[in-house]
């Protein structure tokens, strides 16, 4: 079985040049595995770098847009299936419904929605679905710095936040889907 994966990044362009190459090697290693990708719409910065590249080593890209983003874009190109949303809520529905697990690589306010929405899922059993903050380039480790914060005030459980939640390398990624995708394939 074929992973559905939702990926969250900016879709800004970094100027962190460790980010770049990030998105580069991420996409390499995401084509070569073969799993679809599920994104929500827009084709700029590094989401539409990482859209570009899946798309162009034939793997299913699944690009969702809010009615609203999609109004504002021009010569859409990067999905090999594209869905239009009401909103961003309707988007978000689409996106937990259709992924299998998420990936979350450098991105801004967005993508920062988006993580923090799939953890409250988690935390409240709305969703059983992991998530991967991949972190090669540092950019997670202020969040990390605040998880840590939270659970030290007591303010958050470290089973709750840690069940779902990994911060890791790309080579800790690569190792832990391999694993997910034998317990599929079994």
């Amino acid at each position: 079985m074929t992973l559905n994966i939702a990926v969250f990044l900016g879709s800004r362009d970094s100027n962190n040049k460790k980010c770049l190459m990030l998105i580069d090697d991420f996409a390499k290693w995401f084509s070569s595995e073969n799993f679809n990708l599920i994104f929500g719409g827009n084709e700029t910065g590094l989401m539409g770098k990482l859209a570009k590249n899946v798309l162009k080593n034939n793997c299913k890209v699944t690009s969702i847009f809010t009615m609203n983003l999609y109004k504002k874009s021009k010569n859409l190109k990067f999905f090999s299936e594209l869905i239009i949303a009401e909103d961003i809520s309707s988007r978000s529905s689409i996106i937990f419904e259709r992924a299998d697990l998420f990936i979350a690589l450098p991105g801004g306010i967005g993508t920062m929605y988006e993580v923090l929405e799939v953890i409250n899922k988690n935390m409240l059993k709305e969703i059983n679905k992991k998530i991967f903050l991949i972190n090669d380039s540092s950019f997670w480790n202020p969040f990390k710095d605040l998880i840590d914060h939270l659970i030290k005030n007591n303010l958050l459980k470290e089973k709750d936040i840690k069940k779902n939640l990994k911060i890791c390398r790309l080579k800790d990624l690569q190792l832990e889907l391999k694993k997910i995708n034998a317990e599929n394939s079994s």
